[in-house]
């Protein structure tokens, strides 16, 4: 059963069958894995261009 709108006090009545810690839990592990994904796909759109210039860099000195 899901929780039920009180739309006097306009809060939530939860009912007992609900374990607000696991789905705080669930939630702050799924935060965690698009945290870093997203850290992953900043390094990986960062590594090409340095790695790029490097070569350049490289190649100019060997001339």
């Amino acid at each position: 059963m899901k929780s039920q709108p009180n739309a006097k006090a306009r809060m939530y009545i939860l009912n007992e069958d609900i374990d607000l810690k696991v789905k705080v839990a669930a939630m702050a592990r799924r935060l965690e894995e698009l945290e870093l994904r997203k850290i992953q796909e900043v390094h990986a759109i960062f590594e090409k261009p340095v790695q790029t210039i490097l070569v350049s860099f490289v190649y100019l000195m060997s001339t």
